[in-house]
């Protein structure tokens, strides 16, 4: 009887010793990171620009390494990651290779994207000043190589505001901008003055940035990221056309 208690008592303990080497600590879970990026090359300003936000669990996140190629861009707070350089450090028709990097989580992202070709826009009919008589315009641009697509914006270029204005993607030239782009909501009155009109070549997609010079429509592909939520792309900004809407 004794050595049956003994024995028993033995087993308890042995069982006792295994469950505790088997606990293991609390799950760390991995954080989620957002990331919203692009690479542009601005013909207007004859720079190219880097630009990330990164969230770390929907917390922006200032201690990040974020490169383009070879390129480390910095951070300039509040999440943001911003620099701009010379018009020939990202080449047309170039893969580069970004990577947002989180030593505090031992985490790399690394996502590829291609810059587009270079291009050029004119509108017709072919003339600076446009009167309702030429409405509507056609915006007409060449070919860019390594484009997903397009965008087009129209922009009022002087203090005179009210016009609807307008923006969308298509996916080749010539894009007709409607004439109540040039009128106070439901084609009341026509607003006079200076437009510029922007047509962006763009890879993967086009997020929006800091001093972006125009609006984005809706619909652009989003989401596009391994191993992280948001959006990045790339794009060529071509030489915007300057008009001027007058009267008769």
């Amino acid at each position: 009887m004794k050595k049956s208690i003994i024995f028993l008592w033995i087993a308890i303990l042995l069982l006792g010793f295994a469950c505790k080497k088997k606990s293991i600590g609390p799950i760390v879970e991995k954080p989620t990171f957002t990331i919203y990026g692009a690479v542009v090359k601005d013909l207007n300003l004859s720079k190219d620009i880097a630009v990330f936000t990164v969230s770390r669990n929907d917390t922006l996140y200032d201690d990040a390494t974020v490169k383009v190629g070879n390129k480390s861009i910095p951070n300039v707070g509040s999440g943001l990651y911003y620099m701009e350089f010379s018009d020939t450090t990202f080449h047309m028709n170039t893969a580069y290779t970004d990577s947002i990097i989180s030593p505090t989580d031992t985490v790399t992202i690394t996502f590829n994207f291609t810059m587009p070709d270079t291009f050029s826009v004119n509108v017709t009919p072919t003339r600076d000043t446009f009167r309702t008589i030429n409405l509507p315009i056609l915006t007409n641009w060449t070919a860019s190589g390594n484009s997903n697509g397009y965008i087009v914006s129209v922009v009022k270029g002087d203090t005179i505001s009210g016009a609807e204005l307008y923006n969308a993607t298509d996916d080749a030239s010539p894009n007709p901008i409607p004439n109540q782009a040039f009128y106070t909501s439901g084609m009341g009155t026509l607003v006079l003055g200076y437009y510029w009109i922007y047509v962006i070549a763009y890879n993967k997609s086009f997020p929006t940035y800091p001093g972006i010079p125009f609006n984005l429509p809706a619909g652009l592909p989003a989401n596009n990221i391994s191993g992280a939520q948001g959006t990045i792309g790339a794009g060529v900004i071509a030489q915007k056309v300057v008009i001027y809407v007058a009267t008769l």
